[in-house]
């Protein structure tokens, strides 16, 4: 019996109430480049990486997107220096005003060290970085 099992993400989507916002927030990301769309479209996709391909989706909602229902729903990223990636973001004012940093970066007892922020509609978006077995 071949045992078909699945092998990678190949993509997250979102709603979102505001596409410019979205699109400001989330290009503000290291590597995260457009490449569908845009802050005028009612549907943008973000590559983020390659080898495999991997992509966040952006999706215009007309209907009023509630903040407190959003959190059924984390994009958890893993970064090379979750630290540097912190600092770097918390100085960019485009991504800071847009969004709310909710922790720093942290160790987690899972293995992990991250952060988490809210994006312009409220979804928990966590940046970490496994933590190695010599530490």
């Amino acid at each position: 019996m071949n045992i078909m099992k699945v092998s990678k993400i190949s993509a997250i989507t979102i709603f979102t109430k505001n596409m410019k916002n979205s699109c400001m927030f989330y290009s503000s990301i290291p590597k995260f480049e457009i490449s569908y769309g845009g802050p005028d479209s009612n549907f943008t996709t973000f590559k983020i990486s390659q080898s495999p391909d991997m992509y966040l989706n952006i999706e215009l909602q007309q209907q009023t997107i509630e903040k407190a229902n959003n959190d059924y729903c984390r994009v958890i990223f893993h970064t090379e220096d979750v630290d540097a990636l912190y600092y770097y973001l918390r100085n960019d004012d485009t991504f800071s005003s847009l969004g709310k940093f909710e922790t720093k970066p942290t160790d987690a007892e899972w293995g992990e060290r991250f952060f988490q922020v809210r994006d312009p509609d409220g979804y928990p978006i966590v940046f970490a970085t496994p933590l190695s077995k010599n530490d």
